[in-house]
């Protein structure tokens, strides 16, 4: 059923109607929340088109594939404007467990669903998600996104590019995580970062930006107002 519904060129459909609705009216969206809601309405539109909205869970519960502030696979550190994966033994300064990370959005691959139960679905008890990850022969997720977004309501921060990192190396270590057989926790990662501001306005971001992307070997889409 993956192959039926949902490819790069699906993806990439999305990605250019969110931007080019970006550019069109950047003002519209006040806040970085805004862009995440009219992602989700154009991913779920193409999803309605492919008559892959509703997933059945295992044990018999509706539900959709596309989720906000889904949790990563793994604890990370993310203090600051840093990033790392920590295991199960790495503890905090004050002496717990690291907590785990979100994601902005997710697109759950269909046939994990529907071979799972919903505790597992949906990722938050830990202990459940981990206890199967190792039965499981399909990536979980099909597709992460993070959005980074900077208003024109005030000067980009000095640390915009850190804010970005971050971000990227959440999305780099998920596409490299694996399961216990091998198999790819996610097949497809995205970082969007928007400004109010024009290209010419922050070349030095678009530059940084662009260094940052040779540094990670990962695609950045950078989206700018006209």
């Amino acid at each position: 059923m993956v192959m039926e519904f949902w490819n790069t060129s699906i993806r990439e459909r999305i990605l250019a109607d969110l931007c080019s609705a970006f550019k069109n009216a950047p003002q519209r969206f006040f806040t970085e929340h805004d862009i995440h809601s009219w992602l989700y309405w154009v991913a779920q539109g193409e999803l309605n088109r492919q008559s892959a909205s509703i997933i059945t869970t295992r044990d018999g519960y509706k539900t959709s594939l596309l989720h906000h502030e889904y949790p990563t696979p793994f604890r990370c550190s993310m203090s600051g404007y840093g990033f790392a994966p920590a295991n199960e033994e790495k503890r905090t300064p004050k002496g717990g467990k690291y907590k785990r990370g979100h994601y902005d959005l997710v697109l759950l691959n269909p046939e994990f669903v529907s071979t799972n139960d919903l505790v597992v679905v949906m990722g938050k008890n830990f202990s459940a998600y981990k206890a199967v990850m190792g039965q499981i022969k399909t990536s979980p997720i099909l597709w992460v996104c993070e959005v980074i977004y900077f208003p024109r309501i005030a000067r980009i921060p000095e640390n915009a590019i850190k804010i970005i990192e971050q971000d990227s190396l959440k999305v780099k270590e998920t596409l490299g995580h694996r399961l216990e057989k091998g198999i790819p926790f996610c097949k497809s990662g995205s970082v969007l970062v928007f400004t109010g501001f024009t290209s010419d306005e922050d070349a030095p971001l678009g530059e940084n930006i662009q260094e940052l992307e040779d540094e990670l070997g990962l695609s950045i889409t950078y989206t700018t107002a006209l």
